[in-house]
């Protein structure tokens, strides 16, 4: 249980502050699934901070925070009609046949907006349900969010929303731009925190309200539907066609269905459905949980799924030197994402699927986030898998370390100091594969220790770089400090070292010297310890160590 919060924990962060998940959002639920089953079963067992009864954070930044009127919670959810189902008896637990709203899941980042005298004050993310990024400033310039209310409104107004990236106008912000985005929600987060935002990329961004805090006290309102009504009235861009009234679970999965249809023609990217109570009284009879309303679920949608060719098979270096197969297909469009590669794991993969150039795939991106291939579709009477499939699954010969610029080792160390700089690293920002890429090419970085002795000079003078951004990032550079000793280790890109099992080591040894100087095993760190061991036992792993040591990273 306790390795279980450490992961949703730490995908949590990487979800909602780096913006750059590991795994897919069905992987994601089935790890918090596991986690709450097993608290229900071993309540005493729960850790008092479980994450299973908290708001997952998007606050990303140091920057000021705002306080929420109420806590704004996350939904309670599933990839089938369970959640939905589990709403309907405790709803009939109070009213026979309650009324329904339902409305489509926005892939968008949750805002909340706070009116006074009909004028927008502030702007804040949900954050960790209680208190949320001042995003003030750069909800003003989003089009379509109301800076002055029209018609008669209270004094006081508080409107809850989703700010999405519509679809076309993302398209055009992210052409011929190398960084790339999980899903048009990290779009829109990463667009609202930064500084300077590209005004393509500003112009992209939209709001999906969805709430009316507060809305029993305001006179004439006594439901979710005459709340919406009201917002339209007031300037919000409230859209009533994808507002059904539904009051039975086939209704339900009817509408599912067709919001299924409809995916791909709706401007917001969406991931499911919500289904809400409509009177405002039964939901305050039914109350809410530490994480989520019981008056709300969600279902979430399949993955999106399209057919295509393969080209070819090709092997990506890894940052351990592990090569990866990876299918090159003809390109396809899923959930507003060019899909022209798709990762197939290792070699066992290649062989079990029987996959070559020419082949006809299935492939999905699972939760709007990976690509993956589902299936080969093969006529029948096709016959056993032919040998020389798997010719083209014979990997090239990896290199040991590669653990500084070298001939013959450039790709796999370029592939080590990205993992290194990521958000599973030490998540320097402004330090993205193209960047890096430049600076290796120059020579300015020609180890690990190297990042750290740049000047804001000479990074300046490398092509992709200004005055400006060459300073921020040796400022990122210089904010990395001296970080603690085992999430260094897991960002060098040591086999077998991820971020749980850093975590571990550092519950067992008190520094990397005692690691290494230590004669006895620890439980459950045998296997890490030894691939540490191994590693700075390597002349290039001493060699990397002192360049550590020198740069004060250690």
């Amino acid at each position: 249980m306790a390795d279980l919060e450490q992961q949703v924990r730490f995908h949590n962060d990487l979800y909602y502050k780096s913006l750059r998940p590991a795994i897919t959002d069905a992987q994601y639920d089935l790890l918090f699934a596991e986690l709450v089953q097993l608290e229900q079963c071993f309540p005493s067992l729960a850790g008092i901070d479980s994450p299973t009864g908290k708001v997952g954070t998007d606050s990303g930044t140091s920057g000021p925070s705002l306080r929420h009127e109420r806590p704004m919670l996350s939904l309670t959810s599933s990839t089938g009609p369970e959640a939905v189902a589990a709403l309907l008896q405790r709803a009939a637990t109070k009213e026979s046949k309650p009324g329904l709203l339902l409305q489509p899941k926005v892939d968008g980042l949750p805002v909340e907006l706070l009116y006074r005298s009909g004028r927008l004050v502030s702007a804040a993310t949900r954050g960790d349900g209680r208190l949320g990024a001042d995003v003030t400033k750069r909800v003003r310039e989003i089009t379509g969010i109301p800076l002055r209310l029209s018609g008669r409104f209270p004094d006081r107004v508080t409107v809850r929303g989703e700010i999405y990236a519509e679809r076309g106008l993302m398209a055009k912000a992210t052409a011929g731009r190398s960084k790339r985005y999980a899903t048009p929600r990290h779009f829109a987060a990463a667009t609202l925190r930064s500084q300077h935002p590209a005004p393509l990329a500003l112009a992209a961004l939209r709001l999906f309200p969805f709430e009316l805090v507060a809305a029993e006290n305001v006179p004439g309102i006594s439901s979710d539907l005459a709340a919406l009504g009201a917002l339209s009235r007031w300037g919000f861009p409230v859209r009533p066609d994808l507002t059904l009234q539904v009051r039975s679970l086939d209704q339900i999965k009817a509408a599912y269905q067709k919001y299924l249809a409809q995916r791909s023609e709706h401007p917001f990217a969406t991931d499911g459905i919500v289904v809400k109570i409509d009177h405002l009284a039964l939901r305050r009879s039914l109350g809410e949980g530490s994480r989520a309303p019981f008056w709300a679920a969600a279902w979430k949608f399949p993955p999106e799924t399209a057919r295509t060719v393969v080209r070819a098979i090709r092997w990506k270096q890894g940052r351990t030197g592990r090569r990866t197969p990876v299918a090159e297909v003809v390109p396809v469009t899923l959930a507003g994402v060019v899909v022209s590669h798709v990762t197939l794991h290792n070699e066992q993969t290649v062989q079990r699927l029987c996959i070559e150039a020419g082949d006809r795939v299935v492939i999905g991106l699972v939760a709007d986030i990976i690509p993956q291939l589902l299936e080969v579709e093969r006529e029948q009477g096709d016959g056993a898998c032919p040998e020389e499939a798997s010719v083209v699954a014979t990997p090239e010969a990896g290199i040991a370390a590669c653990l500084s610029d070298a001939p013959g080792c450039r790709e796999q160390f370029l592939a080590r100091v990205v993992h290194f700089a990521s958000g599973a690293g030490l998540d320097i920002p402004g330090l993205g594969p193209g960047r890096l890429r430049r600076l290796v090419e120059s020579g300015l970085v020609r180890d690990l220790p190297s990042l750290f002795l740049l000047k804001q000079e000479e990074v300046a003078s490398v092509s992709g770089f200004t005055d400006q951004s060459a300073r921020r990032l040796t400022e990122a550079l210089s904010r990395v400090g001296r970080p603690e000793p085992f999430r260094l280790v897991a960002a060098l890109g040591i086999a077998g070292i991820g971020p749980v099992t850093a975590r571990r080591l550092a519950n067992r040894f008190d520094s990397l010297d005692a690691l290494l100087s230590s004669q006895q095993e620890k439980p459950d760190c045998g296997e890490a310890v030894q691939n540490i061991r191994s590693f700075f036992g390597s002349s290039q792993g001493q060699e990397l160590l002192r360049g550590l040591r020198e740069a004060n990273l250690l």
